[in-house]
Formats: C-alpha cells, structure tokens, sequence
C-alpha cells in the first residue's frame, strides 16, 4: 500500500520516507535509500526520524565502501532488528567461504521479518550448495515461493532444489516456467534440461541444452552444455561408441557419476556382450535416476533372455512405455516379453505397432507369427513365420519356425 501511494504522492515527503522504511525491512535497498533520501525533509517524529537517518547512512555507506565483517557484526548487535545489517553480515560471511556463519546471519534476519524475501531465497542457496542439507534447502526455496509465486529466480531456486530431491518431475515444471520468463539464462536452462533428462526425455534436453550455448557465454555453463551434449549424442548415435570410448572415460574419470557417459559406458559393455557389466551400470542409473526410461529399456533387452528376470524385465519394459510410448525398439522388446509370459494379444500388438515404423527383424517376425498362432490366428501366423524363414532365423528358432509352417501348409491342404 506504501508502495501504491509513494508512486502517486512522489512529492510528499513523510510518505516517502514511510515507504522507504518499509522498504527496508522488506530487504529491498534500493528503494529504501530513494525513499529515505527524499523523504527525511518531512515533519517525523524526531526518534523515528533518527532511526531513519541512521538507517540512509548504512545504506549509503555499504555502496560507497564496503564495511569489514568486524564492524557488521558489531553493529548487528547494536541493532538486532536490522534486516540489512544482518543480511549484509551474512554476505560478508558468504564471500569468505563462511557458510555456516553466513546461514546463521539469514537466518537471524529472517527472524525479524518472516517474510524477507532475500534471506529466505540466500538460505535456500547455501543449503542446495556449499551446506548440502536437501530438506532445509526445500524447506527455504518452498518459503520463498510462497513469498514470490510470480518470481522466475525462486521459481528456478525451488526446481533445483527439488531435482536435487528427486521429484524431476515438478523440477522440469518449475524450471520450465522459469525459463519461460528468462530464456537467456544460461544456468537456468541448463538446470532446465538436466530435469528433462532425469525423465528420460533425451531429445528434448538436448534441445534445451543447445540454448545454453545460444545464452551469453559462461565458461562453467558452456562446458558442462558441451560434455552433456557429446555424451548424449551417443545414445542415437550406437555405431559411434567404441571410437568414442575414450572421451567417455575421460568423462567418467571427472567424475564418474556423470550419467550421460555412464549410459554411454553402459551401451558399450553391452555393445561387447558383458551383459553382467552393463546391467550393473544401468541399475546404478536407476538407484539416482528411478523413472529414467533409456536405462529401464536397456536394462529390459538384457533381460528379455533370462528365464529368472522375465517379470523384471517385463515391468521395467513398461514403465519405459510411459515415457518412451512411440518407441519401436521399446514395442519390440516388450511384445518378446508379452510372448514369453503368454500375453500372446497384447504382443501381437506391439509387433505391430513397430512393424509400423520401422522393418522387423527375422527373430522379431518369429515372435510375432507365433503370438499369432497361440492366438488361434493360423493364417496370419503362417505368413508371418514365412517372412521370419525369409529374413533368417537362429536356432532354435528356426527348427521350430519351419515345423509349424509346415504343420500350417499340411491343414490348409486337407
């Protein structure tokens, strides 16, 4: 409301000064020093016109000279209600690595004003950064949403801390419309798209961490864009992987929790048939990223052979659906998966599905012409493994594919 009326009585000095010292303890220094400046000729009652005085001076003096830590903290304590001092206090601490000591002041500030928004947001960032506490970094990025639910920076703050909870999910939407409303920020797109990933949305992140190039350059911000994009470039790009393997390791050995190389790592493993060592690769993909459906497919294809994963295999298989459900290479694995546990329709449509989009191979052929004879499809069944003898088949697929096309051919001549 001060707001509201400073704007329409800018020549009325007891209401700019009344502004600027709301505007003050609302944390917001710029404002304030305007207001105070023009507002200090008013007829205020001389305490109060002291405290504001006072108040213009600090300001004053924190943009003309920096103050030492020592002196902030004396003066914090001569005036435990100063939200600046406090927040100035916990910046001075912030710039010497003092990160407990800088939470401590925000914290202190908060607790004269509940609703300072700048205490709430420098609270949430220590805790998602240098002090690694998750829950209080939630507990503080959720405080300040509520104080901002239009801001784009909190609404940015909140995404990050919630990815780094898990819930990649809400993290892409609250990224996504902070992004919206700042799309040259290299740091917000970037976290945008590792969000989008987390869901398994490969093509998409890769479009958005294309922007971060495109944004103002940041040396950490382009090179973290450039890695990202070079690791999930493999994932469409399998024939790739062996040449590449030693940028993967070089990757891994940054940091080896990195999961685009680790996925890239994964492929190459199962590219050479250690199906054990991608297996284990992928799962660890999964113990960070659970809905991550590139790892669930792959982890379902190794599967797909193995008597004792087959409802493993089957319920990763469909989990991976959710996210990837126009994927032919996912239709075909879980219609071999339907087969085996004798969902003999539904594989019949999922080989379908694929055959759509793109060729089936023999063995796949083989799967779906028999699903069509549990079916009792005989016609469509005998086509189908013809064209699955056509394209060739291993055995002991074989054998059996030839025995039941004949079996067929014998009854369509009685």
């Amino acid at each position: 409301m001060l707001r509201e009326s400073a704007g329409k009585l800018p020549d009325n000095p007891a209401v700019q000064f009344h502004f600027g010292m709301a505007s003050y303890v609302m944390g917001e220094t710029n404002a304030a020093e305007k207001a105070l400046r023009n507002g200090l000729s008013a007829d205020i009652e001389p305490v109060v016109k002291a405290e504001g005085q006072r108040r213009l001076a600090f300001l004053e003096s924190g943009r003309e000279r920096k103050l030492q830590t020592t002196q902030l903290a004396v003066m914090t304590q001569q005036h435990p209600d100063d939200v600046v001092g406090w927040m100035r206090l916990g910046d001075s601490f912030e710039s010497k690595g003092a990160f407990s000591q800088a939470a401590r002041a925000y914290e202190e500030a908060l607790k004269v004003n509940p609703e300072l928004l700048p205490a709430a947001v420098k609270l949430a960032e220590l805790n998602a950064g240098p002090l690694q506490n998750k829950n209080m970094a939630f507990d503080f990025a959720k405080r300040a949403r509520d104080l901002a639910p239009n801001s784009p920076q909190v609404a940015g703050i909140l995404g990050e801390t919630v990815y780094q909870l898990g819930n990649f999910s809400w993290a892409c939407s609250l990224l996504q419309e902070s992004a919206r409303q700042l799309p040259s920020d290299a740091n917000i797109l970037r976290k945008y798209a590792w969000a989008t990933y987390g869901l398994g949305r490969i093509s998409e992140a890769r479009a958005i961490m294309r922007r971060v190039l495109e944004a103002p350059p940041d040396s950490i911000q382009s090179s973290d864009a450039k890695s990202f994009l070079a690791m999930t470039a493999l994932d469409q790009n399998q024939e790739g992987l062996a040449k590449s393997e030693p940028e993967i390791q070089k990757v891994l050995q940054a940091n080896p929790r990195y999961i685009p190389a680790l996925m890239a790592r994964g492929d190459l493993e199962a590219q050479r048939g250690d199906a054990e060592a991608a297996a284990i690769i992928y799962n660890d993909v999964l113990r960070r990223y659970p809905d991550f459906a590139p790892a669930q497919k792959r982890l379902a294809s190794l599967y797909v052979e193995d008597p004792a994963h087959i409802d493993e295999a089957y319920s990763l298989a469909l989990k991976a659906r959710n996210t990837l459900p126009d994927d032919p290479e996912l239709a075909k694995i879980l219609g071999e998966l339907s087969y085996k546990r004798k969902e003999f329709v539904y594989a019949i449509q999922l080989f379908q599905e694929s055959a759509r989009k793109k060729s089936l191979r023999g063995i796949d052929l083989y799967y779906l012409g028999m699903s069509q004879l549990r079916a009792s499809q005989e016609s469509e069944s005998k086509k189908t493994l013809e064209q699955a003898l056509a394209a060739g088949l291993p055995e002991p697929s074989l054998g059996e594919a030839k025995a039941v096309v004949s079996e067929l051919q014998k009854r369509e001549g009685l």
